[in-house]
């Protein structure tokens, strides 16, 4: 197992204590905010790429080993959040998600439109426009196809919601919340000018990009969702939020320069609405937000799937025990 960068190389002995159950007696402050039948627990899980999927499934993990899974009444994803959220909504367990996660290999999903590339390029003295992603996406589709239990929002274990964005021009927020899950779900992570649009459905009137263009991790949307519900119940929201200075790294090629722009875009949106959260509604809601600052300069590197969640685990560990959680709370 390869090691994340600027790390030492884990024993067998340091990967088993990461590996280890944890110890529920250090867990007793998050099991108690989790029980508490004044409290909605909601989970919303962020995007990341492959590093992101990854600390996703260590995050929930931990969530059905402490047996905190009952209690969640919500399941909120974007991007690769939607991939890991989703799979765990519709009855597949984290580490049955992690297992087919790990076994993939980069060429497994990526397949290149190397055609409609070379056939756009050859016609574009003739006005013919680029295509509109450099990726088909369908054997990532067929992946993520293979991870659900089920089908449909309908007939998921708990209620799951994603998010995307509509490409009609005017970047309307779409809940994705009934109907057939793969197609919402790989509209989440439709990055623009990556992966080709798929294919629309029966009454739908645009396309879709990631959700990530205005909710890197759903944080406004449970919350509205929330209050609309009108619950006397206070809202404990639970996030993983992949972000931060230290997946700042030099752009190189198309993908990174692409990549590294739409990061400064989410972060900054993100701050915006962590600050508007946190000043309108902050008596209405618990809010605990987990960062493991996982990082790879290559977003779709399959092979370092087990570092990254290893590196998520053990730090997700230490973060939830009863020492740190008061001060997680809020913070980043």
């Amino acid at each position: 197992m390869r090691t994340r960068p600027g790390l030492p190389d884990q024993s067998k002995q340091q990967r088993a204590d990461i590996e280890a159950p944890p110890d529920r007696d250090n867990y007793s402050s998050l099991l108690k905010l989790a029980s508490n039948k004044a409290h909605r627990l909601v989970i919303s899980l962020g995007g990341g790429s492959t590093p992101g999927l990854s600390g996703n499934l260590a995050f929930l993990r931990l969530l059905e080993e402490l047996d905190i899974k009952k209690y969640v009444t919500e399941v909120w994803g974007t991007s690769a959040g939607a991939v890991a959220g989703g799979t765990w909504a519709s009855g597949n367990s984290a580490l049955d998600t992690l297992r087919i996660l790990t076994s993939l290999r980069t060429d497994d999903v990526i397949d290149i439109a190397r055609a409609k590339l070379v056939w756009s390029l050859l016609m574009s003295s003739l006005g013919r426009s680029l295509p509109d992603g450099i990726m088909h996406g369908r054997k990532l589709a067929a992946a993520v196809d293979s991870m659900l239990q089920v089908k449909s929002f309908e007939e998921c274990e708990i209620p799951f919601r994603c998010i995307a964005v509509t490409d009609d021009g005017l970047n309307r927020r779409k809940v994705f919340r009934r109907g057939p899950l793969l197609p919402a779900i790989m509209s989440s992570m439709s990055l623009p000018g990556i992966l080709l649009p798929r294919e629309r459905l029966e009454g739908e009137e645009s396309g879709f990009l990631d959700g990530g263009l205005v909710e890197k991790t759903p944080l406004i949307s449970p919350l509205s969702e929330h209050l609309r519900k009108t619950s006397k119940k206070k809202l404990v929201l639970i996030a993983t939020h992949f972000g931060a200075d230290d997946r700042r790294v030099p752009a190189r090629g198309f993908l990174s320069r692409f990549i590294q722009s739409l990061y400064a875009m989410e972060d900054t949106l993100w701050e915006y609405q962590l600050a508007e959260a946190r000043r309108t509604h902050s008596e209405n809601m618990d809010l605990l937000i987990l960062n493991p600052h996982v990082v790879d300069e290559d977003h779709f590197n399959f092979e370092r799937a087990m570092e990254h969640y290893l590196h998520s685990r053990a730090i997700l560990k230490e973060r939830l025990q009863n020492a740190e959680l008061g001060l997680t709370f809020g913070q980043t």
